[in-house]
C-alpha cells in the first residue's frame, strides 16, 4: 500500500534555494520535512505546554521520526519552464540611526541593487494529477498518516513566502499511469553508479533530524539572561546574515543524500506491471441456514470455477456494454491488449501459507478473491468495477451444488504493483506457479529451424504473452508458428528479464478443471518451474503476477519463493544470478 505527498503551487511557480543558496527546480524531501517542523511548531505548539493542543508531543514526534531516514521511493517532478529573465531589482531599504543628540530614532532610506529572484514554473495540472507528488511504498500508522495530514495542510508555503502551497496527503496514493515518464525512482545503489546515466540527488532528512534543526536554531538565535543591552542578540538578522550562518554552520550529520534515477532509464530497463491496481474482496462460507461459518478451503482443481462464478456475478452486475477488459472481448480494430481483469484465489490455505509473505494489510482481509485490474485499463472502467465490488457486499456467490455458497464481504482497493513484501536483504525473490500453469498453445513446428516444441519454450511463450508490448511488438509478423517461435527466441535470449529452472511438465485427473472454454481438439498441457524475472530496480519483486492461459480465471498465479544468497552464484547476464 503506497502513500503521497502532493504539492499543488497555487500560483503555478516555484522560487527556492539550497542550503548553499543556489536557486534550486524542485523542493527536497529535506525542505518539506522542515516545512513539517516549522507547522509543528506555529501551528500546533509543538514542545510548549499550552492548553487545547490539536495534536501530542508524541504524535508530532512519531510523524516525524518516520519521516527521517525514509526517503520517497519515488517523485513525481512535473516539468519546469526554466526562468530566462536577468533582470535587476532596486529595493529601498529602511532602517532606523538613532541621532546623538537627540537620541530619537531618525528613518533613513538607502538603495540597493541585486539580481532578481527567478521562479520556476511548473507544468502542472490537477485534474490529470500532474503535480509534484512524493510516494512511498508503505502506508504508515493510521495516527501517523492523520498527524502528517494536519501538519501538511498547515504548511502555508514550501519555499520562499511567493511559492504558495497545497499539501496534501494521500493514502494508497498511486502516481497515475500517464504520469510514469515523470516519474524518478530512488536509486537503491553506490551514488556514484548513477552519475552516467543523470540521476538528480535530493537532500533527505537522516535519523535525528529534529534534533540537528533544533541545535541549528538554537545557535542562530541564543537565549540572553539579562535584559536591555544585557540580552543576547541573535545571529541571524538579515538574509544576508542568513546565508553567512547556513554557510559557517554545518548541520551535516542528519542531511542525507538520496539519488533518484530518470524515468527513460525506468521505462527502458524495467519491466512494467500488468496489473496495477487490485481489489481485495474478502468472502466468508455459508455452511447452512444457522449462518456459521468456517474456513475457505476449497481444492485447487475448483479455483477456475470459483473464478468463473465471479467473473459471471460481476459481468452481470454491470449490466449492459460491460468494459472490454472485463469480458476480453474487444471491438474490430482495436488493438487487443496482453492482459484483462484477471480474478484469483487468495483462500484460507493461501493466507497460512503466505501469510507472512503478504503485506500485513492484505492478509488481514483473507481469505477472498484477489481482482487484478490491468495497466492499460481506463480510469472509469476501473471507478465502475469498484463500485459494483463494494455493492456487493452481503451478497451470496453460487458455483455448483458440491460446495457451499460463499457470502461476499468488504472491498478493498490495493496496489497491485506492491502486494507482497519484499525478501529479506539475505535472500533473492524468485517466483514459483499456484497450482500450476496450463500451456497457451499446442507443440508448434519450427517451420525454419526444425526445433522441437517443449515445455520450456511453452513456458516462455507465456511468459513473453504476458509482457507482449516488450516481447512480442518486433515479432507480429508470419504465420502464427514462426511468431510464437520468435517470442520464445526473444524471452529466452540471454538478455531478456526472465530465467525458468526445474522446468516440468504436471499431470492431473481432471485436467478439464484447470482450463476455461479449451479447444476439444486440444490435449490440454500443464507446466511448474521456479522462474527468476530480474530488471536494474527489481521492480516486480513485489508485484501481483500470473502467466498462463487461464491467468485470468485462477490459474498461474505466482507465488514468492525466497532463496538465500549463499545458494546464488552469480550470472553476469542476469542481475540475480542462478541457483547454484
Amino acid at each position: 500500500m503506497t502513500f503521497a505527498i502532493t504539492a499543488n503551487y497555487l500560483l503555478g511557480t516555484y522560487q527556492g534555494s539550497d542550503s548553499g543558496g543556489n536557486p534550486e527546480s524542485y523542493p527536497s524531501p529535506d525542505r518539506l520535512y522542515k516545512a513539517c517542523v516549522a507547522a509543528a511548531y506555529n501551528t500546533f505548539d509543538f514542545e510548549k505546554q499550552t492548553d487545547d493542543r490539536v495534536l501530542t508531543d508524541d504524535q508530532i514526534n512519531h510523524a516525524l521520526a518516520w519521516l527521517e531516514d525514509n526517503p520517497p521511493r519515488n517523485i513525481l517532478l512535473p516539468r519546469v519552464i526554466q526562468p530566462i529573465s536577468d533582470a535587476v531589482t532596486f529595493k529601498k531599504k529602511g532602517y532606523l540611526e538613532k541621532d546623538k543628540k537627540s537620541k530619537k530614532g531618525l528613518l533613513k532610506e538607502k538603495k540597493s541593487s541585486d539580481k532578481a529572484a527567478k521562479a520556476m514554473v511548473y507544468c502542472q495540472n490537477v485534474a490529470e494529477s500532474l503535480l509534484l507528488t512524493w510516494q512511498w511504498d508503505e502506508n504508515p500508522s493510521q495516527e501517523i498518516a492523520n498527524t502528517l495530514d494536519m501538519l501538511c495542510g498547515e504548511v502555508p508555503y514550501l519555499g520562499e513566502a511567493c511559492s504558495l502551497v497545497e499539501l496534501r496527503v494521500q493514502v494508497d496514493g498511486n502516481i497515475p499511469e500517464a504520469q510514469r515518464d515523470k516519474t524518478w525512482t530512488l536509486e537503491e545503489g553506490s551514488m556514484l553508479s548513477g552519475i552516467a546515466r543523470g540521476n538528480r540527488v535530493f537532500v533527505v532528512p537522516g535519523a535525528g533530524r529534529l534534533e540537528d534543526l533544533k541545535l541549528a536554531y538554537a545557535t542562530a538565535n541564543p537565549e540572553g539572561k539579562g535584559k536591555g543591552k544585557n540580552a543576547a542578540k541573535p545571529k541571524v538578522e538579515t538574509k544576508e546574515d542568513e546565508q553567512n550562518f547556513l554557510n559557517d554552520y554545518v548541520p551535516k550529520e542528519t542531511e542525507d543524500l538520496a539519488s533518484y534515477r530518470p524515468p527513460s532509464f525506468h521505462s527502458e530497463q524495467a519491466l512494467e506491471a500488468p496489473w496495477t491496481m487490485a481489489i481485495v474482496m474478502s468472502v466468508a462460507v455459508d455452511e447452512d441456514d444457522s449462518g456459521e461459518t468456517s474456513e475457505w478451503e476449497p481444492s485447487e482443481s475448483e479455483y477456475v470455477g470459483w473464478a468463473v462464478a465471479l467473473h459471471r456475478f460481476l459481468v452481470r452486475q454491470w449490466g449492459v456494454n460491460p468494459a472490454p477488459s472485463l469480458v476480453g472481448k474487444y471491438a474490430n480494430g482495436v488493438q487487443r491488449p496482453a492482459n484483462n481483469v484477471a480474478i484469483q484465489i487468495f483462500d484460507s490455505t493461501l493466507k497460512s501459507q503466505y501469510g507472512d509473505q503478504l503485506r500485513d494489510d492484505v492478509a488481514e482481509k483473507l481469505p477472498g478473491f484477489l481482482i487484478m485490474l490491468p495497466k492499460d485499463m481506463p480510469p472509469q472502467d476501473m471507478q465502475k468495477l469498484c463500485s459494483i465490488c463494494e455493492r456487493a457486499e452481503g451478497r451470496s456467490l453460487y458455483c455448483s451444488r458440491a460446495v457451499p455458497r460463499l457470502r461476499l464481504g468488504k472491498s478493498t482497493v490495493i496496489d497491485a504493483e506492491h502486494l507482497w513484501k519484499p525478501a529479506d536483504d539475505d535472500h533473492i525473490r524468485y517466483w514459483k506457479l499456484r497450482p500450476l500453469a496450463i500451456a497457451e498453445t499446442r507443440p508448434m513446428p519450427d517451420p525454419e529451424h526444425k526445433r522441437q516444441w517443449r515445455v520450456a519454450e511453452s513456458m516462455y511463450l507465456a511468459l513473453g504473452h504476458v509482457w507482449r508490448d516488450k516481447y512480442v511488438s518486433g515479432t507480429a509478423h508470419g504465420t502464427r508458428e514462426s511468431q510464437y517461435w520468435a517470442t520464445v527466441d526473444a524471452v529466452a535470449n540471454q538478455s531478456s528479464n526472465f530465467r525458468i529452472f526445474n522446468c516440468r511438465r504436471v499431470h492431473r485427473v481432471n485436467m478439464a478443471s484447470y482450463a476455461h472454454h479449451t479447444n476439444a481438439s486440444n490435449v490440454l498441457r500443464a507446466m511448474n518451474a521456479m522462474i527468476a524475472i530480474s530488471d536494474e530496480g527489481d521492480s516486480l519483486d513485489c508485484a501481483a503476477l500470473a502467466i498462463g492461459q487461464s491467468r485470468h480465471l485462477g490459474g498461474g498465479l505466482l507465488v514468492p519463493y525466497d532463496v538465500p544468497k549463499s545458494e546464488i552464484k552469480p550470472d553476469e547476464h542476469f542481475g540475480k544470478g542462478v541457483p547454484a
